[in-house]
């Protein structure tokens, strides 16, 4: 009988009580629309870390809660989506994997004078450009890019490389011209490059330029979005090119199923987690989505959902309070955060955390480590 009070006064104490008043988080992501399958998966992060800070007693002895806005993969709103969550009580915003939604939702946020915490747009600048309320989970296009160069370089020995990118997007054009300064500095050469739009259902605007026909090139790096992926992809198939495609977290979607026998000649990706480590926060990470959503993850943007939500309740823990001032403060002293795309810190004031890039395979169908790269 003893025993049994002692269980059921942990278990009270374990688990928030229903009548405190949550800790709220806003959060805009782009769950319709073009980015919607790299964002998607990041609320199922989010949600899933949501229920794990709660079996664990919440924060504060109150229970954490997400409010959430679709941003619709349009830019203005998330703007207002993000001016909807300013005026809803929650401790910080978050969300959102495209830097053109996270700058316009983070200026209404930071300047509202609360936290905002991009988990994956990966624009290396919109910390100095929005201030220090703004912070990302994810690396930035810099380290990316670099991480790229290097690995195409080092690891597989590709000396030259035909560049296609996307002249839509701030994150496409950045990472980009960070993928070209990081090879050509380390020896690449680039003969030929060509920029498409978004709305081109061909990329490469007809045939295959001469570097690839002649062998002058030796292998393409896409920059591009998701919509990118099975366009580009297919275009330079259909073209005659069989060669190794690389690009950067744009093409960790989902929408890798659709390319089909595209894919046999390899796909090559940065993105920010590989779900084989054998780390303890990956393995449990996993093993949780597996339980919650009978699959494993097909995206490492689930993981930085997830990560982004444990930052913000780490934050609230060490700052005693869930004002979003506060949460700020202790947010820029985060050392070293144990998450499952590696340790966060915002040691470097207004500058992305330095985190290692993963590089991953895909091919026939499957997902595969390549390596781990420190750019």
């Amino acid at each position: 009988m003893r025993a049994l009070l002692v269980f059921a006064m942990l278990a009270a104490f374990a688990v928030p009580s229903s009548a405190a008043k949550p800790v709220v988080i806003g959060v805009v992501y782009n769950l319709t629309g073009t980015m919607a399958s790299i964002d998607a998966p990041g609320l199922e992060g989010m949600k899933l870390a949501v229920e794990r800070v709660n079996r664990s007693g919440g924060v504060l002895g109150r229970p954490l809660a997400l409010e959430v806005r679709d941003g619709a993969s349009d830019p203005e709103r998330c703007r207002e989506a993000a001016k909807e969550l300013t005026q809803a009580g929650v401790c910080a915003i978050a969300g959102l994997n495209d830097s053109d939604s996270a700058l316009v939702a983070g200026e209404v946020a930071t300047q509202a004078r609360i936290p905002f915490i991009t988990a994956g747009a990966t624009l290396p600048t919109l910390p100095r450009m929005l201030g220090p309320y703004y912070f990302m989970t994810c690396f930035g296009d810099d380290a990316q890019g670099k991480a790229v160069a290097k690995f195409v370089l080092r690891r597989k020995n590709i000396q030259s490389m035909f560049v296609l990118t996307d002249r839509d997007f701030a994150f496409t054009t950045a990472l980009s011209g960070y993928f070209t300064k990081g090879y050509v500095t380390r020896g690449g050469n680039i003969p030929a490059r060509q920029h498409f739009s978004a709305a081109s259902p061909n990329p490469l605007g007809g045939a295959l330029p001469a570097c690839l026909t002649s062998g002058t090139c030796q292998a393409v790096f896409v920059s591009g979005v998701p919509e990118d992926l099975v366009p580009s992809v297919t275009a330079l198939r259909t073209a005659g090119y069989a060669g190794p495609i690389f690009s950067g977290d744009g093409f960790d979607t989902p929408l890798l199923s659709q390319l089909g026998d595209k894919a046999a000649s390899g796909i090559f990706f940065s993105t920010h987690v590989s779900y084989d480590s054998p780390r303890q926060e990956v393995r449990r990470f996993v093993a949780d989505w597996k339980a919650s959503c009978g699959a494993e993850p097909e995206s490492g943007f689930a993981a930085l959902g997830y990560d982004t939500v444990g930052l913000i309740a780490d934050a609230v823990r060490r700052a005693k309070s869930s004002e979003p001032v506060q949460v700020r403060r202790a947010l820029s002293a985060t050392r070293k955060y144990s998450g499952v795309t590696g340790d966060i810190s915002y040691s470097e004031p207004l500058s992305p955390p330095l985190k290692p890039v993963i590089m991953v395979r895909y091919e026939n169908g499957k997902r595969e480590f390549e390596a781990e790269v420190l750019p």
